[in-house]
């Protein structure tokens, strides 16, 4: 027993890399596995039968048809069908009855509970043998009746009669209402059918498409020229420039839509001011707050791109005759694609899986994610399978655009042997004012929601109306009623953090030093996979599997940080990795050499100098975490409210309380900007570099 605990804890990395695989199998993978098995799970199906009142006929409220379709045979008769196969006809014809009758079915005994509902067990006959059934199901019939309130029954309560195998007759009051619903769950391809085949469900998709295409184009123009400027000018306050993009960079998804919304509306500050009939709201404006909030991250990685870039292919080129533009186009642009692609593939999915900017900007406008928070979410009309369904479609159409991004980028070679830094030339006055107006107004749009939303929340909200009285009373609402909200932002998002931080420098050491053969790869896929995967998809995997015993953490406050831990830990362990690919394996051979365990190695020799990067990781986990809305909206219930939560339903709705939304989102600022910025100004310095005279 003694050798068998000592070979089984030799390497403890091989019993950490077990657990971990383990655990972010089962929240990645089996999650989404388990939307997968609902995607293909066919609603038994509802709807609701007016029965026939004198001369006219019984009819189906085609409001409350889901699962089915019908077919009217005649006047008396409807058939009611699903996938394409009649499932069972209604016959209407005799007052006061109703006979169901099917042709692939055969009907069980029918019971009747005490409050009247009647349930009907059936299964699909086959061999042509009625008494033979597979597929059973059953079907449940409520009695309602319009008096001076709807009741179970009045007087009359339902009555069956078998009439054959496949044949019913059920007796019901007059003037009664019967609600039908389907219990059977049957797999397939109709919801994926459903969701191609019908208007709403396309529309979403081609509007998420078209959102994320047009938004990526016109933030990568602006920002990739920005950064080019910025990488080949020697201009004043770069520093400052780069962290107020940065800055910009971890603003809330749905900050611009609430602030361009209160000054753009249709009762917005600016068109009450001008007296305009016009409003933001729709998809215009959708675009319109997702360009400013995509085009910092194409700035950031463009900027990187840009500077890495040797002089000496520069002059190379000019030595043989190139002009300026023709170097640009030739040779700059196609050594910085990587840079740029990265920026607009990570723009792309910000835009593509947007849920607060649409939800809180548009009123009818249907995009992916709120098509499917809608579907899952609402009490009436809700469809799980169908936001299912269009989970899995969001996350075939995430991973295609990854698939894009890493075939183009892998069709040619873009390194270059690095001899000196980059050269800046010290621009012309006209270009120098040129570049200074067009960094003003580029910054000043991005920034324009974080200054709307600070001088707004010092003036008294008036019906949700801003009014001119400045007051305190927003921030004291505030206070006295969402402080728990606060507290459930920073446990949340510390403990999700440490999560990050700790598991990811693990990982991270596992993937680049390990390399065991087949977990290393496992864990690196597993990391990256809730990359591509949307919050309100990875919301929904996380409802469908944690909301059962044994395990039910729905509602809770794990689930938040189990969730935030997921969603962010790409951040922690890509930084770690950086980190650990500069650690020569040298040091640590040393360490072992002298008698050190690989655990005393690692926690004295490679965890000291890779802490700088996984620091920066953690913190932008941090800063990502305390934003996230798109699987917080779907995950969280009272009292677990995060302050995400406050804010966007202080938004969405015409007479909500902006104020409080207003001073709450200060608030988030200010616990976001402060650490950002000491940060930035510690590990996000431009590069040196030699100038040049024009």
């Amino acid at each position: 027993m003694k050798f068998s605990r000592i070979h089984a804890f030799k390497d403890p990395w091989k019993f950490f890399t077990l657990i971990i695989f383990v655990v972010l199998t089962v929240l990645t993978v089996v999650s989404q596995l388990w939307i997968l098995k609902t995607s293909v799970q066919e609603k038994g199906g509802a709807f609701t039968l007016r029965t026939g009142q004198g001369d006219r006929p019984a009819e189906i409220e085609g409001e409350t048809l889901s699962g089915f379709t019908l077919r009217q045979e005649t006047p008396s008769v409807i058939t009611l069908a699903r996938s394409g196969r009649d499932f069972f006809s209604i016959d209407s014809s005799v007052s006061g009855q109703i006979v169901l009758s099917s042709q692939s079915l055969t009907f069980g005994e029918p019971a009747l509970d005490e409050d009247g509902k009647l349930k009907i067990p059936y299964g699909t006959s086959t061999g042509g043998d009625p008494a033979r059934r597979s597929g059973t199901g059953s079907l449940q019939i409520e009695q309602k009746v319009f008096g001076t309130l709807f009741q179970s029954s009045a007087g009359k309560r339902l009555e069956v009669e078998c009439l054959s195998p496949g044949s019913l007759r059920i007796y019901h009051a007059p003037k009664a209402y019967l609600n039908f619903s389907d219990s059977s769950v049957r797999f397939g391809l109709a919801n994926y059918i459903t969701f191609l085949t019908t208007g709403k469900y396309l529309d979403a998709i081609v509007n998420s498409l078209l959102i994320a295409l047009t938004a990526t184009a016109v933030a990568g123009v602006l920002g990739t020229t920005l950064a080019y400027l910025y990488a080949r000018y020697k201009m004043p306050m770069t520093s400052a420039v780069i962290s107020l993009v940065t800055m910009a960079s971890v603003s809330p998804p749905f900050l611009g839509a609430y602030a361009w919304r209160m000054l753009l509306g249709s009762s917005g500050i600016i068109t009450r001011f001008l007296g305009i009939n016009w409003t933001i709201m729709g998809m215009h404006g959708v675009i319109w707050v997702i360009i400013w909030l995509i085009f910092p991250v194409v700035f950031l990685l463009s900027y990187d791109s840009f500077v890495s870039i040797d002089n000496s292919m520069r002059e190379c080129s000019y030595s043989l005759g190139a002009d300026r533009r023709r170097t640009l186009f030739r040779i700059e642009l196609p050594l910085a694609i990587p840079g740029i692609v990265t920026g607009l593939y990570m723009a792309m999915m910000t835009a593509f899986t947007d849920f607060g900017t649409p939800y809180i900007i548009s009123l009818d406008l249907n995009t992916l994610p709120v098509l499917i928070y809608k579907e899952f979410m609402s009490e009436v009309g809700g469809n799980y399978s169908i936001a299912s369904t269009g989970s899995v479609v969001m996350v075939l159409l995430s991973s295609m655009i990854l698939m894009a991004q890493r075939i183009y980028l892998a069709k040619r070679s873009y390194a270059s042997i690095k001899t000196q830094q980059p050269s800046a030339r010290m621009p012309s006055a006209g270009k120098k004012v040129a570049i200074e107006i067009l960094t003003f107004v580029l910054i000043a749009m991005a920034f324009v929601p974080h200054v709307t939303v600070l001088v707004t929340s010092f003036f008294k909200w008036e019906a949700g109306i801003l009014s001119s009285r400045l007051t305190w009373e927003n921030f004291s609402r505030l206070f006295n009623l969402n402080l728990n909200s606060i507290w459930v932002t920073l446990s949340t998002g510390t403990a999700a953090t440490f999560l990050t931080f700790s598991l990811g420098i693990g990982i991270a050491y596992v993937i680049v030093k390990k390399r065991y053969p087949f977990f290393g790869q496992a864990l690196n896929l597993l990391v990256m996979i809730p990359y591509i995967i949307p919050g309100t998809v990875l919301a929904i995997g996380f409802i469908l599997l944690f909301n059962k015993p044994p395990i039910l953490l729905t509602g809770t406050w794990l689930i938040l940080v189990l969730a935030y831990f997921v969603r962010k830990l790409p951040y922690a362990v890509k930084s770690a990795e950086s980190a650990l690919y500069r650690i020569h394996p040298a040091l640590e051979e040393a360490a072992r050499s002298l008698g050190a365990t690989p655990t005393k190695s690692f926690w004295d020799v490679t965890f000291p100098l890779m802490i700088g990067g996984v620091i920066s990781g953690a913190t932008l986990s941090f800063l990502q975490i305390m934003t996230e809305i798109s699987s917080t909206i779907m995950l969280y219930r009272p009292p677990w409210k995060p302050m995400t939560a406050v804010i966007f339903e202080n938004t969405i709705d015409a007479g909500a309380d902006f104020g409080v939304a207003s001073a709450m989102t200060v608030v988030l600022m200010v616990m976001l900007y402060v650490p950002l910025y000491f940060i930035t100004t510690k590990t996000r310095k431009p590069k040196e570099t030699r100038i040049e005279e024009l």
